[in-house]
């Protein structure tokens, strides 16, 4: 046994004997720390010490919002810009240079590339930058700022969307690792009215298919959910088996992000509960 507590939900002491639990099991926790979460909270403790101890690790990396212009929109973003917003970024690869120069006068050790889901499909803007700096797709701009990272001896991290499998494959030559949010598994939430529904990308199977192709290359991942945005418990539960099926199977899973929904002003969502 890991641990000498015992706890009276049983699943929990089955995790602190170091054994598997099943998604039902994990519903059973749910219910019943809904009501008391305090022996979740030991466990979680438990669990946190055992593997971690009191460490707190952190990554310095330098942020690029290479570009914001998006062809989904998504009932709570705050991060898609239209053409004529203020808080447009489209950068070039002047403006990527120096501020990659700038990141490792200050020690940072990861560029974090991030744009909006495939730009060019949508918006002109999109194709006369991508033009003007010499290059025909975002995939392709991002394969290059890349290299230039890595020849400043920064990693990069690129979070992009639904890349194909090609892509990403070109993209390991240089990332280490990338990110893509699951966000949710639930098909109902690209239903009409729902958050998701202007936001083809965000299909689960799409998702899905992006973190298996991932799996296929031994390309690590960080990836996560979205919680608050109308997703019930057991649709939670759901999608954090479907990332740990992935894991199971391809072991590339370096991170799992909980990322908590906050309405904000501005969007579909501002008065979301």
């Amino acid at each position: 046994m890991l641990s000498k507590l015992v706890v009276n939900c049983e699943p929990l002491n089955r995790i602190l004997d170091g054994r598997k639990i099943s998604q039902q099991e994990v519903y059973e926790i749910f219910n019943v720390s809904e009501k008391e979460p305090t022996e979740l909270f030991q466990t979680a403790q438990i669990l946190r010490k055992q593997n971690k101890g009191n460490f707190v690790s952190f990554s310095k990396k330098v942020f690029f919002n290479l570009v914001n212009l998006c062809k989904d929109t998504c009932s709570y973003c705050t991060y898609k810009a239209e053409p004529n917003e203020s808080k447009l970024s489209m950068l070039s690869k002047n403006d990527v240079n120096q501020l990659l120069t700038l990141a490792k006068k200050y020690n940072c050790v990861e560029a974090l590339f991030v744009t909006g889901e495939n730009p060019e499909q949508k918006y002109q803007e999109a194709r006369t930058w991508l033009k003007t700096n010499g290059f025909s797709s975002t995939a392709e701009y991002l394969i290059h700022i890349s290299e230039l990272a890595l020849s400043k001896g920064l990693f990069p991290h690129t979070n992009a969307g639904n890349l194909t499998k090609e892509q990403m494959r070109e993209l390991q030559k240089t990332n280490p690792s990338m990110g893509l949010m699951l966000e949710n598994v639930s098909e109902r939430l690209i239903q009409k009215g729902m958050p998701h529904y202007l936001a083809p990308s965000k299909k689960p199977k799409a998702r899905l298919q992006v973190l298996q192709n991932a799996g296929e290359l031994g390309l690590p991942m960080t990836t996560g959910l979205l919680v608050g945005i109308g997703e019930t418990p057991y649709e939670i539960i759901e999608s954090i088996f479907a990332i740990k099926n992935l894991n199971d199977k391809y072991s590339n899973i370096q991170e799992v992000i909980l990322q908590n929904f906050h309405p904000k002003p501005d969007t579909l969502m501002n008065n979301f509960p």
